[in-house]
């Protein structure tokens, strides 16, 4: 595998350390963000926050969630820090995209957010008048429930959907509605899809559902829902893609990385002693797949895997991988606001 075959993972401390610059007109403005030349430490109770999700958007400029310290947008100079203080209902960031209208949702532990830009807003999820939902009753009573907005995705529909601790909602432009709801839909294994940390629509138009408690990982094939994988079969499952090949990959926090090819679902696929700890895994501009463990950072080429620990160089033990941008570079979080980037090469440093 060429990607590391000359590795030395030095960690390159250069341009990224400096002072923090402020703009202080920002500050006393409401919403507006706080200029970093790079991701200061925890300020927050919780110090070993870390970035939990990654997203480029349609202008290159990165936006990353953190649990605890909010958003942060870079746009390849400086750091745009967003927290409660600008408008976000939590600092607890689960996810975030954004949607063909060029608006980034974030989804919190207490909700979800909406950012126009120019200002973040809070979006409660109001169901439709015409929704028949048991969470009608409640949700449109008490807009402002909390309610963990674990994933979100738009298809190619444009819909959005949400997964979230009280189930999928979708929303169409104009409207929420619960995907269970849906009258055409033939919930053959009687679901429910609460706790729902991944959602996915693969290249053939299905969308699966990868959830954390009791009901393993889910299909809807635009007509029926079933249950593909038993959740005693996956366990927890925190994160599914679709690789180049139109494989799927499940980071699963107990039992390895699963691997389903259409026919066929290998759980540990890659027979790990230490099960525990996938919590991310994604594929990069060149078809290597990544994902972090309890052994160290793993990386699958198609052929050969490589885990490489801190006997091999990496001075970070803890690296998740969170985002590999249009440049083909690799973004990696720590604990402790700790961010990375690979470059094929070498790392460098945007922490404090």
């Amino acid at each position: 595998m060429r990607l590391l075959t000359t590795l030395v993972f030095t960690i390159l401390m250069s341009s990224c350390n400096g002072q923090v610059k402020t703009d202080f007109k920002n500050n006393l403005q409401k919403n507006k963000s706080t200029k970093l030349a790079y991701v200061p430490k925890p300020k927050g109770i919780n110090k070993e926050a870390n970035f939990s999700c990654g997203i480029q958007d349609f202008n290159g400029v990165l936006w990353f969630g953190s649990v605890g310290e909010g958003v942060y947008r870079y746009d390849g100079k400086m750091f745009d820090q967003f927290t409660v203080e600008q408008g976000l209902n939590s600092n607890t960031i689960y996810s975030i995209l954004q949607d063909e209208n060029k608006d980034i949702w974030v989804g919190t532990n207490k909700g979800l957010n909406r950012f126009n830009g120019n200002k973040f807003e809070n979006i409660p999820i109001v169901l439709s008048k015409n929704s028949f939902s048991f969470l009608n009753q409640s949700l449109n009573k008490n807009p402002q429930i909390e309610n963990a907005v674990w994933c979100i995705m738009q298809d190619k529909n444009r819909t959005i959907w949400f997964g979230t601790d009280d189930g999928v909602f979708c929303y169409n432009e104009a409207e929420f509605t619960s995907f269970l709801n849906n009258r055409d839909l033939n919930n053959i294994d009687r679901l429910e899809l609460k706790g729902i940390f991944s959602i996915l629509e693969d290249k053939s138009g299905k969308i699966w559902f990868a959830e954390c408690a009791n009901e393993g990982v889910s299909c809807y094939d635009g007509r029926t829902l079933s249950n593909i994988i038993p959740y005693n079969q996956i366990g927890r499952t925190d994160r599914v893609i679709e690789d180049k090949k139109n494989v799927l990959w499940f980071a699963t926090a107990f039992k390895g990385v699963g691997r389903y090819d259409g026919k066929t679902f290998t759980r540990n696929y890659f027979k790990q002693k230490n099960l525990d700890g996938q919590y991310n895994i994604l594929e990069d501009v060149k078809g290597n797949i990544w994902f972090d463990s309890q052994d160290g950072l793993g990386c699958y080429d198609g052929k050969k895997l490589m885990i490489y620990t801190e006997k091999d160089g990496l001075k970070i033990k803890n690296f998740i991988p969170i985002l590999s941008d249009k440049s083909g570079n690799l973004w990696f979080s720590d604990k402790g606001m700790k961010l990375y980037k690979f470059d094929g090469r070498s790392y460098i440093n945007y922490s404090e």
